[in-house]
């Protein structure tokens, strides 16, 4: 069964069929009177009853065509008040939708808060890490990252990570092409290897002049 919007939207669209094809009459008439009024004005009769009866159609026509836009009138209207009886017909459902997905967007805003305490609290923590690794790494020779290359690729994870955002436009400066993206993994991962590799080396030495 049609609803209330099917029926009035379909009555819309027969009233404008309605009314293209008046104007196209419309047109039609009045080429025809364009066409025949030399003549007609010259001593034609058989042009001159046919002029007669072009002009009583422009007539009727010009009352008809305002008569169709007053009835799409109607029509636009009662569409709109069928899409407003079938929206109050589901207030109450969307309204207790809107109270559910009000408190879902308070909880998603807390969620990227906690993640954004995360995240400052573990960059901070990060960089304390790589100075203590420095400074232990310089007085023995070993390898250790410095501020500059911590800087470079730490900016990037997070570049990376910004431009996955709805914000990317806004806070992000740059749009880093494939082969530049990181996570922080990606880079740490490789100096913990090397660090590692390095405090190793050292203590493989350490252990032969015990040896020795």
């Amino acid at each position: 069964m049609a609803t209330e919007i099917e029926k009035a939207e379909h009555t819309l669209a027969s009233l404008q069929a309605k009314r293209d094809a008046c104007v196209q009459a419309g047109t039609e008439l009045a080429d025809e009177r364009a066409a025949l009024a030399f003549a007609a004005h010259t001593g034609d009769t058989k042009a001159r009853k046919r002029l007669d009866e072009i002009n009583a159609a422009i007539g009727t026509h010009a009352s008809e065509l305002a008569s169709l836009d007053a009835a799409l009138k109607v029509a636009l209207e009662r569409l709109q008040q069928a899409k407003a009886a079938e929206s109050r017909k589901h207030a109450g459902k969307w309204a207790r939708e809107l109270l559910k997905r009000a408190d879902t967007i308070l909880q998603l805003a807390q969620s990227l808060d906690d993640a954004n305490t995360v995240r400052v609290e573990a960059s901070r923590a990060l960089a304390e890490e790589l100075t203590q690794i420095r400074g232990l790494a310089g007085g023995i020779g070993a390898y250790a990252p410095s501020n500059e290359q911590f800087l470079a690729m730490g900016s990037r994870a997070d570049i990376t990570a910004g431009m996955q955002t709805p914000f990317a436009r806004e806070v992000v400066g740059e749009h880093l092409p494939p082969n530049q993206r990181r996570t922080h993994v990606s880079y740490v991962a490789g100096w913990r290897d090397a660090i590692r590799q390095g405090a190793n080396a050292l203590l493989r030495e350490e252990q032969k002049d015990a040896a020795a």
